[in-house]
């Protein structure tokens, strides 16, 4: 039985729980009550494809209980997400699932939780337990190399983003550690009841997952994405033995072919590969097990998409690969298939070779593990590190995977501030007692003896440190010494992992549809972010785009956009200091710049804006009272402006831009990016680095306007196209999906400014559709599917409309179009 019928079938079971197990005297309707359960539910699990990496090239789906991924083709409403796509907007997926495996022995009895194909990993159903999102420079998400501690308690990243206060001082998520331009976090166990009333036989570890995956926009940074898996042993029993692994049903191929996972090839590799660092390349070391389209699909599958493992807490000398498996579908475990308890799993983690042979295409499974970790204590915890990846051929993917190994080592830190730690490549504390001891096992240096309570810093990774520097397959670059492939050096005794130098992140937009035209706004939150690695403000400028002429290709989504070619660049402007453009963003919109004053509404907003700047100078945290007459959102704003005028954190300036070159009806995607400068000596030379157009879309359709009242004139109703044929429909049809089956559409035009009830007929009067409007907001258009009441397709034919506003200043309006299939 494919893997989503089991799954279909626990939302039904856990549906039915939650309403056994909360039973009412109070009257009411019992289905009303169910349909209440099951939306509770849903906002812990996550499973409507709301939580996608696509600020990148490879666009992911992610869930909070326990495995990566959408579940292509299954009965889930995820499932039209990007699962692992790539390139973005080509629907050509290389995953159905990759979920977590943790093993261990309690008791000498070994035990595996799976977060796929069992999935044996949930949230509780509390509200608050669902995924949470940031990047680097959002509000409480510092981390070193910038002062990490933001609520200045003396502790750096202790409250964790995941709506719980914990560290117990009131506060919400004020300070935890933001990685790359998208991050999600959420965490679960095995040990919820929903495991076990799916699969009978798990017996939990009691472990406590906490999960975080981070992907970054840069052009050069964009084919993989990072996770970090924090395993805690939350019960009272000893883990021995401890095994994590990633089980994933890899499937490579466009999702409109039947069979696409069909004709899949698998394989590992494993070794030293060169990764760009400046104007050299650096050797980086990492275990990866990949999947390809055995013919290519006529090349329409280019990609290798693998899962490469790259570090834990417990191995100071790099990941250790423990065991590499490969499993067919539809096949017993004898003879190469999935393995069906957990004596089989445990036995696979810990190093037993998969039966599969992987010589001929078919639909594979794989496994890749690390371990093992010794013993997990009772609230003990270790990490584990590893990056999806995804490249054009063999090398792609591994100069991408080298990419991402280079951000996953990042950089040493002098976190302790004494410069005697870290020092002569020697970062590691070893607590005595300690005899005959080397601090530099790879030097000549005497021996030592520590007593007990001593600390020797020492050199262990030294081995290392000399196979990169004498390692003759990469170009090191001109003035390259031995000290630029050592760590602990001048002071440095912290690793810092996930950390790259990259462009500024994306501003927050919004964008707004009117008649004929788009309007973008944006924040500045670009140029109030300095780099994560250098800690210098380096912020040049911004780009707007537009992707015109997307149809919705099978297996793409508004969440996943168009491909890159789609894109074209509207305008760029940038900070007038020597660097080309040089044509300044920062004058007023009226004046041909960017900048806006979004308070044009409110009547003396610039006296309220200098009272909020004076309260603000008196007491600088404190949130600004919101005078009678405004609404919040006004006020969020006025402070906002406040702040940024003061140079206080929080503070932001909004900035404008409209597009009046597109047709109403028609589907755009908009995009704001942020790019930088070099900088020499302090001064900027040229263009840097530079966000995707796909770091932060959105996607809309011009509307028309909305008719006026009958005193003013009125207007008559309309339909477009009108005829409607396959031709007129054509620029703005849409691939089919599960919840826009036709893909087509026709609009009603100059609808009236207030709700109104649109009925169609037949010319013999037969009632075909039902449709509501809403024009309150000024917008007239609406678009209907071309389906009838009862979902079935219309035919040609003469159809007339009836408009019926609610509000007695508009006039009722008829009218008829016709319909040529």
């Amino acid at each position: 039985m494919r893997p989503w019928i089991w799954h279909a079938l626990f939302i039904i079971l856990l549906v039915l729980s939650l309403f056994n197990s909360n039973t009412s005297s109070e009257s009411g309707d019992r289905g009303d009550r169910l349909k209440g359960k099951y939306e509770f539910m849903g906002r812990a699990l996550a499973i409507d494809g709301n939580y996608v990496h696509n600020v990148g090239d490879l666009q992911m789906n992610v869930t909070n209980w326990g495995f990566f991924g959408s579940l292509p083709k299954s009965n889930y409403p995820m499932s039209e997400s990007p699962s692992a796509q790539w390139p973005a907007g080509s629907g050509v997926e290389y995953l159905y699932a990759a979920g977590l495996w943790i093993g261990a022995k309690v008791n000498t009895v070994p035990l595996v939780s799976t977060g796929y194909p069992e999935t044996e990993m949930y949230p509780t159903m509390n509200a608050l337990d669902i995924i949470y999102s940031s990047y680097e420079g959002d509000l409480g998400g510092s981390r070193f190399p910038a002062e990490g501690d933001d609520d200045f308690d003396g502790r750096a990243d202790e409250d964790w983003l995941n709506g719980i206060d914990d560290d117990g001082d009131g506060a919400i998520d004020e300070d935890f550690a933001a990685v790359g331009k998208q991050m999600f976090s959420c965490w679960y166990t095995d040990d919820q009841s929903n495991a076990t009333k799916l699969w009978p036989e798990h017996v939990p570890l009691n472990v406590h997952v906490r999960q975080e995956s981070f992907q970054w926009g840069d052009e050069e940074l964009n084919d993989f994405v990072g996770v970090r898996y924090h395993i805690t042993n939350i019960g009272s029993k000893i883990l021995s033995g401890v095994y994590v692994g990633i089980y994933a049903d890899v499937d490579a191929g466009p999702v409109t072919y039947g069979s696409y996972h069909m004709d899949d090839q698998v394989g590992y590799w494993s070794g030293t590969h060169c990764a760009r660092k400046g104007n050299g390349e650096y050797p980086v070391q990492f275990s990866i097990v990949y999947v390809y389209d055995g013919d290519g699909d006529g090349g329409m599958t280019p990609g290798y998409f693998g899962i490469a493992l790259f570090g834990h807490n417990d191995d100071i000398m790099g990941a250790r690969q423990a065991a590499v498996n490969y499993f067919r579908g539809l096949q017993p475990y004898e003879n190469g298939g999935e393995p069906t308890n957990d004596f089989e799993r445990y036995s696979l983690l810990a190093g037993s070779s998969g039966k599969s042979i992987t010589d001929a295409t078919a639909d594979y499974r794989v496994l890749l593990s690390a371990g093992p970790f010794g013993v997990l204590l009772p609230e003990q915890t270790i990490y584990v590190d590893l990056a999806f990846v995804c490249g054009d051929g063999l090398e792609g993917m591994l100069d991408n995977a080298a990419s991402a190994k280079l951000i996953y080592d990042g950089c040493y830190f002098d976190l302790d501030g004494d410069p005697n730690t870290g020092v002569l490549g020697r970062e590691t504390p070893v607590p005595g007692p300690l005899k005959m001891w080397y601090p530099d096992p790879c030097a000549s240096d005497s021996m030592f003896d520590f007593t007990k309570y001593e600390v020797c810093w020492t050199n262990l990774d030294c081995g290392r440190e000399l196979y990169f520097f004498y390692y003759n397959g990469c170009y090191k670059g001109e003035n390259v010494d031995f000290a630029d492939y050592q760590t602990g050096i001048d002071g440095k005794e912290h690793q810092l992992n996930w950390i790259t130098g990259s462009s500024p992140p994306p501003p927050n937009i919004r964008v707004v549809p009117g008649d004929g035209k788009v309007t973008i706004f944006w924040d500045n939150i670009s140029e109030t972010v300095p780099d994560a690695m250098t800690q210098e403000y380096d912020f040049e400028g911004y780009e707007i785009w537009r992707a015109d002429d997307w149809h919705r290709p099978r297996g793409t989504s508004i969440k996943s956009g168009p491909s890159s070619d789609l894109w074209h660049l509207l305008d760029a402007r940038d900070i007038a200091n020597g660097v080309p453009l040089d044509r300044d963003f920062r004058s007023p919109y009226s004046d041909g710049g960017f900048q806006y004053q979004p308070l044009d509404h409110i009547k003396d907003a610039d006296k309220y804006i200098q009272s909020f700047e004076e309260f603000l100078i008196y007491s600088p945290l404190s949130t600004v009272p919101c005078p009678p007459g405004l609404s919040s959102e006004d006020c969020d704003t006025i402070e906002a402006l406040a702040r940024h005028n003061l140079g206080y954190e929080g503070g932001k300036q909004y900035y404008k831009f409209v597009d009046d070159e597109v047709k109403n009806g028609m589907y755009y995607f908009y995009s704001v990016t942020s790019y930088d400068h070099v900088l020499r000596d302090g001064v900027p030379t040229s263009v840097g680095r530079r966000n995707a157009p796909s770091t932060n879309f959105v996607f809309l359709s011009p509307q028309s306007k909305t008719a006026a009242t009958e005193d003013e004139g009125g207007g008559e109703v309309y339909v477009v196209p009108n005829p409607v044929t396959t031709e007129s429909m054509e620029p703005w049809a849409l691939g089919p999906n599960n919840s826009d089956p036709s893909g087509i559409k026709l609009e009603f035009r100059n609808l009236p400014g207030c709700r109104s009830t649109v009925r169609i007929y037949t010319v013999s009067g037969d009632l075909v559709q039902v449709l509501n409007h809403d024009g309150g907001n000024g917008n007239g258009s609406l678009a209907w599917n071309l389906l009838t009441r009862n979902g079935q397709d219309i035919s040609s034919g003469v159809y007339l409309f009836n408009v019926e506003p609610e509000d007695g200043r508009f006039s009722s309006t008829t009218g008829k179009f016709v319909v040529i299939r």
